[in-house]
């Protein structure tokens, strides 16, 4: 067996473990339509997500188009997706993962909302199936020329892609992924996998166009800081920096990227 599909088996039990602990904690509750309750953390490490992710799929949102979020997980960005459309597939490696997203969103839950248990890099979905396709975090979980062709099979043309996911440029925030490594919390090949300026291109070149923001140049910094001058002095510093700073040091980047090709 190969490196990769045994750091894949890990991960998998990684999350079974996780979402086995998460599914017996909820089911402690009886009123699951109460769950999960939109709740802004104000964070720098969650800015990407509520200021750029987020927003780029909201404005996507459309009557009747058919939308699939890939790595789903437990749901932890998926809020905004399922409150703003209608036909949706959750997809995830992980079927115990998919068992706590369903409960939290038990009261969103329609016969057009389907979970399906797949590898990103082989997705069973038909070609151009999809108007829109989302993936927050996910792109490390799979080899990155497969993955990426994947989500060209599957995406329609004119279709659009959105992605969050951190930037393997900074060697600040490479060495604290190594840190979690080392600590059990990732594995060898999702290292290796991280996106990077290469694959950013490889998928503008494959799709034809693409919108991308660079965000949190200096989290690293300006997170334990906020804790003092606060989040809103601490996001207008953060900001200001994005805008200067080059974009090597960002530690997230969010795109939208269009099938055209």
């Amino acid at each position: 067996m190969k490196n990769s599909d045994l750091d894949l088996q890990k991960e998998i039990e990684r999350y079974k473990k996780r979402a086995l602990n998460n599914l017996k904690n909820l089911k402690k509750i009886e009123n699951s339509k109460n769950l999960f309750k939109s709740k802004i953390n104000k964070s720098l490490v969650n800015k990407p997500y509520e200021e750029n992710y987020y927003k780029f799929i909201y404005e996507r949102r459309e009557k009747n188009i058919k939308i699939l979020e890939l790595c789903c997980g437990e749901g932890e960005s998926s809020e905004v997706i399922i409150k703003n459309f209608t036909n949706i597939i959750f997809a995830d490696i992980s079927p115990l993962s998919l068992e706590v997203i369903k409960l939290k969103f038990k009261k969103y839950l329609t016969n057009q909302i389907k979970f399906v248990e797949c590898n990103i890099e082989s997705l069973p979905f038909k070609k151009d199936e999809f108007d829109l396709i989302c993936c927050a975090g996910g792109l490390s979980y799979g080899d990155n020329d497969k993955v990426l062709d994947e989500i060209y099979r599957v995406l329609k043309y004119n279709g659009i892609f959105i992605a969050i996911d951190s930037l393997n440029e900074n060697p600040i925030y490479k060495l604290n992924r190594y840190i979690h490594y080392l600590k059990g919390n990732r594995t060898r090949s999702t290292l290796k996998r991280m996106p990077d300026f290469k694959l950013i291109k490889k998928y503008k070149d494959k799709f034809g166009y693409i919108k991308i923001v660079y965000s949190g140049l200096l989290i690293w910094l300006l997170e334990p800081f906020s804790k003092f001058i606060g989040y809103k002095i601490a996001n207008k510093i953060s900001n200001l920096f994005d805008y200067l700073l080059p974009n090597w040091m960002a530690f997230k980047f969010i795109m939208e990227i269009k099938k055209i090709k």
